[in-house]
């Protein structure tokens, strides 16, 4: 009796890869904003600040340099066979040097950065630990699609578990005895470490899924498929990763390291939520490859979990925003009514959210890339040209307004495009 092929041996609606996806990403994000809060009460605010300038840098930089090969790998590995390796560690091996090679440029471009990173020892020593954080960075959401596509999802929950409880535990003994390098290093190490052993993993998975696979060699698209795919998204998922990592770099550059940190923690319950969103959503990728004839009706369940999900979520960050920031006292209390407005800024963006993973299951690259490029660069060009008030002259929220205000107006215009179109073209409402 011949065993099933890979792509059948997993059927369903993608909840459980649709929850390890969102557990993974939350993880991540949630200690993130955890180490903030840590950093917060051990360090000093403007050392936060310029902590997170490494940070920012580091996602930035590793996430523009995947190419958006993570949701490539969930389309088309569930049908490789015994091609998986080649797929798996060909983008491995594509993603980790250029994005050590872009660390390394953007240090050089960017000396403030590798600065931090390097504290009192040589500048070269920062610049080495910012381009082996971004090679690491970048392949490790990787290994997380990965996972996924190979049916292993809850390896992808724990692996990123051990990870955030890491970073978070190595923040409480280095930020206190080292500030801004300590934050640093709290993230640099785990990733190293992180990447390499998941490599290792990936390299045990991936070879007994493509084993499995017994009735055929495999199939993959041909490289003018994926390059069709994967040029416009890449491009479009530089426009997200823009968004989540240099609105944060600008607040740092325009509104001083002390306020920057403020918007730096509120930014970061946006990320939070949006980032588990994208999660939750992309795991549409992989169930629309196994079932294609399911694909509308997957896509209306996905979208209502994310809804049920998420919009509690938000409501539930904009009434803590401001009892949380006031624990780290009256410089980050300040920030309170823009955690609130940005959260409704979130809700808009769930819909554009929803749009983008429909239209990546869909294998729709150049719609992907022209909705996601315009959504994320008009809030970044904002953020780069609104006139700001003059910090130490107006209170700090009237500072970071004009990014918030930027936010929220760009997320409802599309929001709003987005549900009149679906109207007007018939698509089926949420049910």
């Amino acid at each position: 009796m011949t065993s099933p092929p890979a792509t059948a041996r997993r059927r369903g609606d993608g909840i459980g890869d649709s929850v390890a996806l969102t557990l993974t990403s939350a993880f991540n994000s949630v200690a993130g904003l955890l180490g903030v809060v840590i950093a917060a009460w051990v360090m000093p605010q403007a050392e936060v600040g310029r902590a997170t300038e490494f940070v920012s840098a580091m996602q930035l930089i590793g996430g523009a340099a995947q190419l958006n090969l993570g949701i490539g790998i969930m389309r088309w590995l569930p049908g490789a066979g015994r091609k998986s390796v080649r797929l798996v560690f060909g983008t491995l091996l594509l993603v980790m040097p250029l994005s050590g090679l872009a660390g390394l440029v953007y240090g050089l471009v960017v000396p403030r950065v590798a600065e931090v990173a390097a504290g009192d020892r040589p500048f070269a020593w920062g610049l080495a630990l910012l381009v082996l954080a971004c090679a690491g960075w970048g392949v490790f959401v990787v290994h997380d699609y990965v996972l996924v596509a190979t049916g292993r999802p809850w390896l992808a929950v724990w692996r990123g578990g051990t990870f955030a409880l890491t970073r978070v535990v190595l923040l409480g003994v280095l930020g206190a005895a080292f500030a801004a390098e300590g934050m640093v290093l709290s993230w640099a190490i785990p990733v190293v470490l992180w990447t390499a052993a998941g490599t290792v993993l990936l390299w045990v998975v991936v070879r007994r899924f493509a084993a499995a696979d017994t009735d055929r060699t495999g199939d993959l698209p041909s490289r003018r498929t994926m390059v069709a795919f994967l040029a416009p998204t890449a491009i479009a998922q530089f426009g997200a990763v823009l968004l989540y990592n240099q609105i944060p770099l600008l607040a740092n550059f325009r509104m001083g390291n002390a306020i920057g940190a403020v918007f730096f923690v509120a930014w970061q319950a946006t990320v939070v939520v949006d980032t588990a969103a994208v999660f939750f959503t992309n795991s549409l990728a992989v169930a629309t490859a196994r079932e294609p004839h399911r694909a509308a009706e997957l896509a209306r369940l996905t979208r209502r979990r994310m809804l049920l999900v998420f919009v509690p979520l938000l409501a539930l960050g904009a009434l803590l925003g401001g009892p949380v920031l006031g624990v780290l006292g009256a410089g980050y209390a300040v920030g309170a009514p823009i955690v609130a407005a940005l959260m409704v800024g979130v809700l808009f963006r769930l819909v554009v959210v929803f749009e983008l993973a429909r239209r990546q299951a869909d294998g729709d690259g150049t719609g992907f890339a022209r909705l996601a490029l315009l959504n994320c660069g008009l809030v970044v060009l904002f953020a780069w040209l609104v006139p700001l008030p003059v910090p130490g002259t107006v209170h700090p929220a009237l500072v970071m307004l004009p990014f918030v205000i930027g936010y929220v107006l760009v997320q409802a215009g599309f929001a709003v495009y987005l549900l009149l179109r679906d109207r007007r073209i018939g698509r089926r409402p949420v049910s």
